[in-house]
């Protein structure tokens, strides 16, 4: 009798179960850079459901037309009966369901863009991000997405952070809600994979598009000391499985995610000793954003809404604090020197120095501002101010402060570790909210040290981090002092190793 109870429970569940939406992609023609991409959704017995495209990719602060890349959008019942399609408005679709219980939709998608948010299909490879590829209901339920490629046959693999579906089958995988299809890019084509591990976490090197000269054993084995360095500050790595997606192509970029990152590589800078190096901290930017940006986020940022992009004053946090730390992960890593790191610290505060727009616009209205401009925050010019150069240099200066307040007890790793525990995850944090952790930590007042540095345009003040560091800075660069005491030698070693006092 109870066995019986328990199978009429678990069924009964499975009928209230979200039915998933599911996908086929097929990529037959390579050289076209077309896909065709076929979807059946449920419809819940309406008689209407209105079908929508994002209009951003989250962690791009940029509107984008995915959906103009979409054609021959038609629907049509699982018999093959046509329905009418009616595109409602510029990223939403209307369909008449017929009252069919389930609905398939084809289109055709343009994929010719290089960017890290957008579609490329070559005849060597593909790449297919969430929000440029998939339709989906609009719908705030979170339902299950299921995405099988067809992939030409010169494409033997296909790598992504999505799960493999519950039938094992290749290129057969599942997403437990839209949130994460957007968040899973994938890659496929003739893929170079190297894995490691890092304190039982799993890391897969994924090299699409490899040029002459590429070393991915080297690559993997120094990202591997990254991932340990990364591990030690926080503690403890928020995956079993991580993916770094490497496409070499033209031009240059990244966009984290929060169990991968899509990463596009120029072939001809990345083999050589500066490009190489460069690759490395750009790689370590993103993998950082595992922890800052992708868990630990500002409050606007998640849950997202796909049509209309969230503003927040706090990305000088998310980007210009991960750019900090990606520089000082290199140097505890043992992949930089310091003065590696500090020539990086000294090329941001010359960035800084020279550019008007720190004169004009305070760190958090460059955040506000990147949507009405999309170079605002990232190449300042004479009216804007990056927020991840002059977010870096804050960080180092709040770190220095901290250090300082607290006699070299407390720095801003135990800042970032503290609001991790408490705003990480689905909560977000305010930016009240980070500033009193920091008051916290470093046991003293910040409010007024954070305004002049995000709040307003006053000069940054660079004397406190150096003299406690014992550093000079003269005509843009910055080096140890030729007479820095050994209580100054001290901090700043402290500072690379990851240690206190």
């Amino acid at each position: 009798m109870l066995c019986a109870l328990l199978v009429w429970i678990a069924a009964a569940r499975a009928d209230r179960a979200l039915q998933p939406i599911l996908y086929t992609v097929r990529v037959t023609a390579p050289a076209t850079h077309d896909a065709d991409v076929e979807g059946t959704f449920p419809t819940g017995r309406r008689a209407t459901i209105d079908l929508m495209m994002p209009v951003w990719t989250p962690g791009f602060y940029r509107a984008d037309d995915y959906a103009g890349k979409v054609a021959q959008f038609t629907a049509r019942t699982p018999d093959g009966r046509p329905l009418t399609a009616v595109k409602s408005s510029a990223n939403h679709w209307q369909v008449q369901t017929g009252n069919a219980l389930s609905i398939v939709v084809s289109y055709r998608l343009r994929c010719e863009q290089r960017s890290v948010t957008t579609n490329w299909i070559s005849e060597e490879l593909g790449v297919l991000n969430g929000a440029a590829t998939f339709v989906t209901l609009a719908e705030r339920t979170a339902r299950p997405h299921d995405v099988w490629l067809e992939l030409p046959p010169s494409w033997p693999r296909a790598m992504t952070a999505l799960d493999p579906a519950p039938d094992g089958l290749p290129h057969h995988f599942r997403a437990a809600d839209y949130d994460t299809l957007v968040d899973s890019p994938i890659v496929a084509g003739a893929l170079d994979v190297h894995e490691f591990l890092s304190h039982g976490s799993r890391h897969l090197l994924v090299d699409a598009g490899k040029p002459a000269g590429w070393d991915g054993a080297r690559a993997a084995a120094d990202l591997a000391k990254i991932a340990d360095a990364v591990h030690a500050m926080w503690g403890s790595l928020p995956f079993t499985r991580y993916l770094f997606l490497n496409v070499f192509r033209d031009g240059g970029g990244g966009l984290e995610h929060r169990t991968s990152a899509l990463l596009t590589a120029n072939a001809a800078r990345a083999v050589t000793p500066d490009g190489y190096h460069r690759w490395l901290g750009f790689v370590g930017h993103e993998y950082f954003h595992a922890f800052n940006a992708k868990r630990l986020r500002p409050i606007e940022l998640g849950p997202f809404d796909y049509d209309n992009p969230p503003r927040t004053t706090s990305l000088w946090e998310s980007e210009g604090f991960t750019e900090y730390y990606a520089a000082l992960m290199l140097a505890r890593s043992g992949l930089s020197t310091p003065d590696q790191f500090l020539g990086a610290i000294g090329s941001w505060i010359d960035q800084l120095q020279k550019s008007p727009g720190r004169l004009a616009q305070t760190l958090e209205q460059s955040s506000a501002g990147v949507w009405n401009n999309s170079t605002s925050g990232v190449n300042p010019n004479a009216t804007t101010v990056s927020y991840y150069v002059k977010g870096a240099i804050v960080a180092f200066l709040l770190d220095a402060r901290i250090r300082h307040a607290s006699n070299g007890a407390r720095s801003l790793d135990d800042v970032m570790r503290v609001a991790y525990r408490r705003y990480g995850g689905e909560r977000g944090y305010t930016p009240a909210q980070f500033r009193a952790t920091a008051s916290e930590v470093a046991r003293t007042n910040l409010d007024e040290w954070f305004r002049k540095a995000v709040a307003s345009t006053e000069e940054l003040d660079y004397g406190e981090a150096l003299d406690w560091f014992g550093l000079a800075l003269r005509d843009g660069t910055l080096a140890a002092h030729p007479d820095a005491t050994a209580a100054q030698r001290d901090h700043l070693a402290a500072l690379i190793a990851g240690t206190l006092r």
